[in-house]
């Protein structure tokens, strides 16, 4: 009797076994998700698995986001100063998360995201927002040039969600639109790119955030050796009136950034702008500063940015 029990208790358990491992009983353990080292501007980042829930702190990089078919997986993003182009994501079913240079951390936390994506504005905030959630810094690199800081910006987010493929197609046919704009700038004459903001001009050179005028378009330069700061280079109106371009890339840092005040072309509006060359022949190319100064290195944005400017030299 003792035998013949132990005998049915054996088969009990083989039978239990079993139904664990083919998932007809007890659940089936879940397969391990797989770990990814990303390589990033401030760094390096560990993330588990392909993230489900992104928070995404900076416009350029948003815009990558959406050309790579990943829009479903942003669920915050800073609302204020949203570029038109990206005006879906001002849908209620994404959450505001504060500004680009200020983040709200319990907003944030409340939608215990997988990953946090942040760059240029939002880069200080790095040290922070690791210490909670994993995170990368996308940041632009003026240095890299338009078209290779847009790639380096980009493949971070293209590696985390295995996009590669579609990175290389979106970066080729980027570049092939480059070449293929090089000979508008050359025939447009002495070019100068001119930035304004609170009623002040600046101005930017070829190795600039917005050299790519220069570099890629070929627009050959009115003033040389202008200074690399972020900003640009402080000037006068007797300068653009010295200086005398052929023609004058501007852009509203004022109507980028949302605040009000005089627009660009009410601020080049007086005597001495009037005087130039540029003015004169109606060639001041207004360039949209949301693409130029805020969504610079979105993988489809450069490509817009291109072709804006070399509308302009068409208009």
């Amino acid at each position: 009797m003792v035998r013949r029990f132990a005998a049915l208790l054996t088969v009990f358990l083989l039978a239990l076994t079993a139904c664990g491992q083919s998932g007809g009983g007890s659940p089936a353990a879940a397969p391990a998700a797989e770990s990814r080292t990303i390589r990033h501007v401030q760094g390096e980042t560990t993330i588990e698995g392909t993230p489900e829930k992104v928070v995404v702190m900076d416009f350029g990089a948003l815009d990558t986001m959406k050309a790579l078919g990943l829009s479903d997986t942003v669920v915050g993003l800073p609302k204020r100063g949203l570029p038109k182009f990206l005006s879906e994501f001002g849908d209620e079913k994404y959450a505001d998360v504060g500004t680009l240079q200020e983040p709200n951390l319990e907003t944030i936390n409340k939608l215990d995201p997988d990953l946090l994506i942040i760059g240029g504005r939002s880069a200080a905030k790095y040290p922070e927002l690791s210490q909670h959630w994993p995170t990368l810094d996308v940041s632009f690199k003026t240095d890299k040039g338009l078209i290779d800081g847009t790639e380096a910006s980009a493949t971070p987010i293209a590696e985390t969600f295995g996009k590669q493929a579609e990175l290389s197609e979106k970066m080729a046919a980027l570049r092939t639109r480059a070449q293929g704009l090089e000979s508008k700038g050359a025939a447009a004459g002495r070019g100068l790119i001119v930035m304004t903001s609170g009623g002040k001009v600046s101005l930017h050179g070829e190795n600039s955030r917005f050299g790519a005028i220069h570099t890629i378009l070929g627009v050959p330069v009115a003033k040389e050796n202008i200074a690399t700061d972020g900003h640009g280079e402080p000037a006068t109106f007797e300068l653009l009136a010295e200086i005398n371009p052929d023609v004058m890339f501007v852009v509203d840092r004022d109507a980028a950034i949302g605040t009000e005040g005089q627009n660009a072309r009410q601020i080049l509006d007086n005597e001495l702008v009037h005087r130039t060359k540029a003015w004169q022949d109606q060639k001041l190319v207004m360039l949209d500063g949301s693409r130029w100064y805020i969504a610079i290195h979105g993988l489809d944005n450069a490509g817009a940015m291109l072709d804006e400017a070399a509308a302009g030299l068409e208009g």
